[in-house]
């Protein structure tokens, strides 16, 4: 009877640390122009942002590449779409501002 709570208590604790599937540079490689916009969703998950530009759609994903408690950069990945099929694709990618260490909170660091 112990060992069954032991064996449940690990099982949550390792679905607490376990992440769905995420974009980053080398599943963005793999998106093919042509792939329905569903399937993207179903394989990486729900876009950080949808923005609307005429008749397509900007489908964002963000990667944060960290190094401890600071954000070393982002990776933005945006997915081109027009009638439900991806058309086009381009990244950005971003380095969050520097500060004073002495005089400044860090702005990238959330406790």
């Amino acid at each position: 009877m112990k060992h069954s709570y032991l064996i449940l208590g690990l099982i949550c604790l390792c679905s607490c640390f376990s992440s769905g599937p995420r974009l980053t540079s080398s599943t963005y490689d793999s998106i093919q122009l042509g792939t329905p916009i569903v399937s993207v969703e179903q394989e990486y998950g729900k876009p950080y942002a949808v923005h609307s530009k005429g008749g397509v759609k900007e489908y964002e994903y963000i990667e944060r590449i960290d190094l401890g408690y600071n954000v070393v950069t982002e990776n933005h990945y945006f997915i081109v779409v027009t009638d439900g099929k991806v058309v086009g694709k381009y990244t950005k990618r971003e380095k969050p501002p520097a500060y004073n260490l002495i005089y400044q909170e860090d702005p990238n660091w959330n406790p």
